[in-house]
């Protein structure tokens, strides 16, 4: 290693010798797994310029490949800045799909054939298509859940089959995806999925052509390996050979984007794939304090399916983790706004969910307190929940509004049919009522005129109510409870759907009026969408995912209580639920990784009680050091990589929590609700049966009054239990 010591003097390089080792290991295959902070892009620009520098191996033999632009800019960047432009000549830092249309290019001029057109705009294709086979118009968040499943089922190589069992919310999700590939097939072309598909039977069906990326390329580095999905990774396997030299840097525990095919399998079964590959650590976090270090080093060992890796730090000890308790969600807000008013500090909040930003951003613009939002998607405000919401309250403004009457009156629970509400249609006026117009509708039954007065009576008592009456009128008396009772049956997730109304309510209880709460969502819309402006606030919001690869010197994780982190779908004893645990525990592990000195959780709750509205979360708990709760217990299967067996773990891999399959909407046992037993449901509490229909059941709720419920759908979703 004579070269390298010489290397490492004549560019001032400080390495320790778990990265040494990585730096100098040039031929073979290589996994290289590395914990958060260990420095790996150090040693991935380090190890290229050795292999160009001491080595003499042509810049232009040296492919390194990684997810994203960005990722593969810094790279560049950092190269250039440390080692220079000269020698670096034909180097290439590529995004894998960037590499993959190079290998399609290719094709076309060697074997003078045209292959597709590249389409950019999936989203308007999908809209398209999707009006044409429901004659409706999705919602732009359904329109990027659908995209994201189809980003899924071509990563994970699904076939036909799999695909015909999955649901995105209650969008008949195969009958879509195959018009969509018959639309491309019909127009010659292709999306960005497909290029990796296709590039990939190129390579495997034409020797010639893999010829040519093999002999050009004789050494290939992939950085964030843990994010390649299952035909990126028969992509770089086709590419490498069995004895190739291939070198892999990533960490199998900080895979957390499932839900777009990364597949952490590949990782974990490296020495299946490469027989005479090597597998090296990099355990020392630069980053973290010894007290973050070593509770993040315990709590990742929740996970069997993994490489036994033992983090540690020459850091300082540095304070415990800190947990505090806030009795309400509007509590948190505020503790959150006082902890880093005037601090001066680089702080990070964190959050599971992207929505979870939005009552921090009202909060903070209206105190005047400046921040910074990461990459935020705005879909909240195009939800379903929310559009409806918007015209709950316009028809309450205006009763005569005819066309917002015909988006919601089947959403009020009041048997009105579409053939009654066109008759209406007719006969109404301009200006007039909507009601008016029903109510003239010739032999209407008189069931139906009571049901026209009662929701007219309430649209009524909804004009004159606060925000945050108003929007607990909508659901529990207007009956919009059962139609997300509805949704849910359908594929939605209940605890996304309550996501979104507690948000709502939040942001309602700031204003007096719904008026005034509408132009405020307007508002914060546009903040939103300029946030990045504020790019040199001390305090950045951020969701898990999107900090990943950021580091601060004080962290907050947010809204840490079960149902949240971990979220209901992780919790559901079925394999999705405990695939989507073992995610969670990750995606909290990265979560925790990014504090350098301070690291604090928040829940809402009181600290031990029994009557919390929702258990702190099991995994805060184990983090501080708590014993993991049964429930979490029975998630771990599996063993360890290098310490009791290998990992498992075939199969669909893991979901975005809003693409479900129609496998888990399974049956089950209703014949103890009964009339006279008495149960609880999330939202109305408790309540006596008083009559049961076939799957209907009538339900006197204390304080809400009755219901009519599908008790089926209820116990399915876990939304209603008898009581004790």
């Amino acid at each position: 290693m004579e070269n390298l010591d010489i290397f490492m003097k004549k560019y001032r390089l400080q390495l320790n010798a778990q990265q040494r080792e990585a730096v100098g290991r040039i031929s073979g295959a290589t996994l290289l797994l590395a914990v958060p902070g260990s420095g790996k892009t150090t040693v991935v620009i380090c190890r290229i310029a050795y292999m160009i520098r001491m080595k003499k191996i042509p810049p232009e033999s040296i492919l390194t490949l990684t997810f994203s632009k960005a990722g593969a800019r810094d790279l560049s960047r950092r190269y250039l800045k440390i080692f220079g432009e000269k020698g670096a000549e034909g180097l290439r830092f590529s995004t894998i799909h960037s590499f993959t249309l190079s290998v399609i290019r290719h094709y076309e001029r060697l074997y003078h054939r045209r292959a597709f057109q590249i389409v950019e705009n999936t989203g308007s294709i999908i809209r398209e298509l999707f009006q044409e086979l429901f004659k409706s118009y999705p919602a732009e968040n359904d329109i990027v859940d659908i995209v994201s499943a189809i980003t899924y089922c071509k990563n994970m190589l699904l076939s036909e089959e799999e695909i015909g069992e999955m649901k995105v919310g209650d969008v008949d999700f195969p009958k879509l995806f195959k018009a969509y590939e018959a639309y491309k097939r019909r127009h010659h072309l292709m999306d960005f999925d497909d290029m990796l598909k296709y590039a990939w039977l190129l390579l495997k069906k034409n020797p010639e052509l893999l010829k040519v990326f093999t002999s050009q390329y004789k050494y290939i580095n992939i950085d964030e390996a843990q994010d390649t999905s299952k035909i990126q990774y028969e992509i770089i396997r086709l590419l490498s050979g069995e004895d190739g030299n291939v070198f892999m840097v990533g960490d199998e525990d900080q895979s957390i984007y499932g839900f777009r095919g990364a597949y952490p399998d590949g990782l974990l079964s490296f020495k299946e794939t490469y027989p005479h590959g090597e597998v090296l650590l990099m355990e020392t976090n630069h980053r973290s304090t010894q007290e973050i270090v070593n509770a993040a080093n315990r709590f990742i060992r929740l996970n069997k399916e993994r490489y036994v890796k033992n983090m540690r730090t020459d850091n300082e000890k540095g304070v415990p983790a800190v947990h505090e308790y806030v009795k309400s969600v509007e509590d948190q807000y505020w503790f959150i706004l006082k902890s880093v008013k005037n601090e001066g500090k680089e702080t990070a909040v964190l959050y599971r969910n992207n929505e979870s930003v939005i009552p921090l951003v009202d909060l903070f613009e209206r105190e005047g307190v400046p921040y910074a939002v990461k990459e935020h998607n705005p879909l909240f405000f195009t939800h379903f929940i929310v559009q409806d919401i918007r015209s709950f309250a316009a028809l309450a403004a205006d009763p005569s509004d005819f066309e917002t009457f015909e988006k919601i009156y089947y959403k009020m629970n009041c048997n009105i049919s579409r053939k009654n509400v066109l008759e209406a249609g007719k006969l109404s006026e301009s200006g007039q009522d909507v009601f008016e117009a029903l109510l003239s509708i010739d032999e209407i039954p008189e069931w139906l005129v009571e049901k026209v007065e009662n929701i007219r009576a309430a649209f009524k008592r909804l004009a004159s109510m606060s925000a945050q009456e108003g929007l607990d009128f909508i659901v529990w008396n207007m009956g919009y409870r059962e139609h997300l009772d509805y949704r849910v049956s359908c594929g939605y997730r209940e605890e996304q759907l309550n996501q979104k109304l507690d948000i709502l309510k939040t942001l309602a209880g700031r204003e007096s009026t719904m008026d005034a709460f509408l132009k405020r969502l307007d508002a914060l819309q546009e903040a939103l969408r300029g946030s990045a402006l504020h790019q040199k606030a001390d305090v950045t919001f951020s969701t898990i995912h999107s900090s990943k690869g950021l580091e601060f010197e004080k962290v907050f994780i947010i809204d840490a209580v079960e149902g949240e982190f971990p979220s209901m779908a992780a919790l559901d004893d079925s394999e999705e639920g405990r695939r989507l645990f073992c995610e969670e525990v990750r995606l909290f592990y990265v979560g925790v990784t990014r504090a350098r000195r301070e690291l604090e959780f928040i829940s809402v709750g009181k600290k031990n009680s029994r009557h919390n509205r929702r258990p702190v979360s099991q995994f805060v708990r184990v983090f501080l050091g708590e014993k993991a709760p049964e429930a979490a217990r029975k998630k771990i299967t599996g063993g360890v990589i290098g310490e009791t067996s290998k990992a498992q773990g075939k199969g669909f891999g893991i979901f975005d929590v809003s693409i479900v399959r129609k496998a888990e909407l399974k049956e089950v046992d209703c014949s103890a609700y009964v009339p006279g037993a008495a149960v609880t449901h999330q939202g109305f509490g408790e309540g006596i049966i008083l009559e049961m229909k076939k799957d209907m059941a009538t339900i006197d709720f204390e304080g809400c009054g009755r219901k009519k419920l599908n008790i089926k759908v209820c116990v399915t979703n876990k939304i209603i239990r008898l009581q004790d």
